[in-house]
């Protein structure tokens, strides 16, 4: 071992950082399910194709690389060209400056393989070259919007320092994306350069500093968020090795400094310690664990990974997969009873935790293939992230109010979440399918084509789901193939499953929540056929059996409650919402089994309902109309409501 080594194995362990045996230098386990490249899978006409349209020619493909780069030039000194005079603003030029510029990296990236449409590999491409000429002035491996200065802020005193670590794995990832799916090597050696700029700099602190920097439970440092620097780390290391870089495994070291043990311990023990921490902060540090136990090999990050995406389904999740009250998880099981910082607000469920969550949900599954992960993926997808979308110009949101009453507020400038958002519409379709070997796993249900090139396969799968419950999926091959075709039975369905083979009705169809497997030998045009029986269903919440939820397969409903009293335009910072007063809302007659049993479809209006309600001022009924949320645009919406036998009682609550 030399010096150099023998000097970070000290600084890992005083730091409170153990690494498995030899896991630096060896590759983990080979993952159960592995997912497939973006571009062997091309979304067919539906919502999710419709959006990623949206932002194609829209939203994200109308944002212009040299205002991204902006700030990089500026701080580089460099000359900007022609024209260019400002960036996007907002948190982009304040204290995450520069991480739109690395989520755009992705962004692009994704949607030029998800759609074939070069025009985004360009723009990466452009990117990349301009950044790595900004790494060269900035010298010595440093690249960011903002002065190396913040991280010597940082390192004096965290609790008064901005979030740097933050923006870099925002540049990282997005360069590492690049890399991956435009086949760019600049963009990796820039990345490996800013890693080695972060070996040396972090080699140079006391643990104490360490701690006192990355401690994110509010003990020692509140305002520090690091995101998935582990991630990033980690995927740089994997690829790195592809590269042929033969010492990859010093950017799997820096990954593991950033796994704190105070964080990973009471979770790989199974202790739910979540309560009052930022969300997507540790939603993203979570997902570096996952990912860091997936090629180092490490069962205790990834045991510690499992259980925190089931402490935060379970029981710190709202209804829609999305968690969080003004940013902070609270005690386990609060939902919708609880009191002060935990009472429903408008700020609510911020979508950049469900895009961490969703991260963190496949590396998961990846590792132990499981309907209940994709149970979870569903929910968060159609409920979260396709709801946040605006369907007009695309903006995205912060906060996903659940108050009910509320409405959506879409940011007019690159907060965080606006950074994410942009990078959602790419990825619609990246969990519907994965495989391993000779099998297949069909997650989603969105109508796609699929390019399973290793077994000489191509796949189609038609459906309008969730307006319909039936499937097709068509196999076209050359010459027969061997395979297991895993078809996801959702865990919320109630009522028997149909599995037909060209034509022919099956015996062997799973129970719900689990997998029906179908092995045999596939032949040119064999067809699939899967009839879900879809039915609206009621959710009790977690901590109040009186107030409800309710479904139509994998959707959940929302009352659409029209436009009084909001503003010409729901465009604006994202924390419009935060003094509004509540609104009065509908509340059900009687228990919910008799409310779910008045809910009657409307005749010609698909995934349209009405609901028998009273209006707790009057006590007159009502008539309220539910659809899926991520339909129910521009007006008011509820998504609990309560029910109670005596509605003018629970009008007075």
């Amino acid at each position: 071992m030399s010096m150099k080594q023998t000097a970070w194995l000290c600084i890992l362990i005083l730091a409170g950082v153990i690494l498995p045996p030899d896991s630096a230098n060896a590759a983990g386990p080979a993952p159960a399910a592995e997912a497939f490249e973006p571009g062997r899978v091309r979304l067919l006409d539906g919502p999710f194709k419709t959006v990623q349209e949206l932002h194609r020619t829209g939203m994200v493909g109308q944002l212009e690389p040299d205002r991204l780069l902006f700030n990089f030039r500026k701080l580089a000194g460099l000359p900007q060209p022609a024209g260019v005079t400002r960036s996007y603003g907002g948190w982009d030029d304040g204290f995450v400056r520069g991480h739109y510029a690395g989520h755009y990296l992705s962004a692009a990236a994704s949607m030029y393989a998800a759609t074939g449409d070069a025009s985004f590999r360009d723009k990466a491409n452009y990117m990349v070259k301009v950044l790595a000429e900004c790494q060269e002035k900035l010298g010595g491996g440093y690249l960011s919007a903002f002065p190396a200065t913040w991280f010597d802020n940082l390192e004096a005193n965290p609790r008064r320092s901005s979030v740097p670590y933050y923006t870099i794995h925002k540049i990282l990832a997005g360069l590492l994306d690049v890399h991956a799916l435009c086949g760019n090597p600049q963009a990796l050696e820039i990345a490996a350069r800013m890693s080695d700029y972060f070996v040396a700099r972090i080699a140079k602190l006391t643990p104490e500093q360490i701690e006192a920097m990355f401690r994110t439970d509010y003990s020692g440092n509140p305002g520090n968020e690091f995101g998935g620097m582990a991630e990033s780390l980690t995927d740089l290391t994997e690829l790195a090795r592809k590269a042929g870089d033969l010492n990859a495994a010093r950017h799997l070291k820096l990954a593991g400094v950033f796994n704190r043990p105070w964080f990973v311990d009471p979770l790989a023990e199974g202790k739910d310690k979540l309560s009052g921490l930022h969300g997507n902060t540790h939603a993203a540090q979570a997902v570096g664990l996952a990912r860091f136990a997936q090629v180092a090999g490490d069962e205790r990050t990834g045991k510690a990974a499992a259980s925190f995406w089931r402490m935060v389904v379970n029981d710190h999740s709202f209804v829609n997969g999305g968690n969080s009250f003004n940013e902070k998880l609270r005690d386990a099981g609060t939902e919708v009873a609880g009191k002060g910082d935990a009472a429903l607000s408008p700020l609510t469920a911020e979508s950049c935790n469900t895009y961490n969550m969703l991260k963190l949900t496949w590396l998961l599954f990846e590792r132990r293939p499981s309907v209940a992960y994709a149970d979870y993926y569903e929910n968060a997808l159609y409920n979260h992230i396709l709801s946040s979308i605006e369907p007009d110009h695309g903006r995205v949101m912060y906060y996903m109010s659940m108050r009910p009453g509320d409405y959506r507020i879409h940011i007019n400038e690159p907060f965080c979440c606006q950074g994410t958002g942009i990078e959602h519409a790419a990825r619609l379709g990246e969990a519907i399918y994965c495989h391993k070997d000779r099998s297949l796993w069909v997650n989603l249900f969105i109508a796609s084509t699929l390019d399973w090139s290793e077994r000489g396969v191509k796949l189609r799968m038609e459906t309008r789901y969730p307006e319909s419950g039936a499937v097709k999926l068509t196999m076209k091959t050359s010459a027969p193939v061997e395979a297991t075709i895993h078809l996801r039975i959702p865990g919320w369905l109630e009522g028997p499953v149909v599995v037909k083979i060209n034509g022919a009705r099956q015996s062997d169809a799973a129970a719900a929540g689990e997998y029906v497997a179908l092995a045999r030998t596939w032949n040119d045009a064999d067809a699939i056929e899967l009839e879900l029986p879809l039915s609206v269903r009621v959710r009790p919440s977690k901590d109040d059996p009186g107030t409800v939820s309710f479904f139509y397969g994998p959707v959940l409903l929302a009352g659409q409650l029209g436009r009084g009293g909001m503003p010409e335009s729901d465009v604006a910072g994202n924390n419009a919402l935060a003094k509004a007063p509540a609104w009065p809302v509908p509340v059900l007659i009687g228990p919910a089994s008799a409310a779910l049993a008045s809910i009657k479809p409307v005749v010609g209006q698909p995934l349209e309902f009405e609901a028998r309600m009273v209006n707790p001022a009057d006590r007159k009924e009502v008539a309220v109309r539910l659809a899926p949320l991520y339909r129910v645009q521009h007006q008011r919406y509820a998504l609990y409501w309560k029910a109670a036998a005596d509605p003018q009682r629970d009008g007075d609550r």
